[in-house]
């Protein structure tokens, strides 16, 4: 998780405390300026109100660009302040049906597992350098580049042909990202 964004956030409410602070002590030299009975004591007191309006000031600036760069990094990172799901209970059969009646419920509440067939493999071949492209969609914006020599997963859907004449085949990658590659650049294993 990335720690810079309640950091930022923490640094912010900080300043923006901080800033609140200094308004109100010189707030509070600036009537007491107002009540000196010297000069000197007026101008100590003024003095002591500015520069803490200014303080107020810089911190209150520091403040707001900490909570920009809060709620920047948090929608830059996609973060989405969703609620936490509420686990829900589930009924479990009770120990009060007969063994062929339970057996029967568990087998219709349990689906089998499912063995999806092994996809057939394809080599990476003559594709030069940088390689071949694997793109997200048929001829669509590429993903990264395939060298030769890599070998690749071949989903059992059918190739794709585009209006610039390349039959596009789907695949996954060894590093198992999916994509679409030209068919030409695909030897079968």
């Amino acid at each position: 998780m990335d720690i810079f964004a309640p950091v930022a956030l923490l640094a912010a409410m900080a300043a923006a405390l901080g800033a609140g602070f200094l308004l109100w002590s010189g707030q509070s030299a600036n009537r007491a300026g107002h009540g000196a009975l010297f000069n000197t004591e007026r101008q100590v007191a003024y003095e002591r109100a500015k520069r803490s309006r200014y303080s107020a000031l810089a911190l209150g600036g520091v403040s707001i660009v900490l909570f920009v760069l809060y709620f920047v990094t948090n929608s830059s990172a996609g973060i989405a302040l969703e609620p936490t799901p509420i686990p829900t209970r589930t009924s479990r059969p009770t120990a009060t049906l007969a063994p062929a009646k339970r057996e029967t419920l568990i087998a219709t509440l349990a689906p089998s597992p499912t063995v999806s067939p092994p996809l057939a493999k394809g080599v990476v071949a003559n594709a030069g350098d940088p390689g071949v492209r694997l793109r997200e969609t048929p001829g669509g914006n590429e993903i990264d580049f395939l060298k030769d020599g890599t070998v690749l997963e071949l989903f059992p859907e059918p190739q794709v042909k585009t209006d610039d004449g390349n039959t596009w085949q789907k695949v996954r990658d060894p590093q198992g990202r999916v994509g679409w590659v030209a068919t030409a650049y695909i030897v079968n294993q």
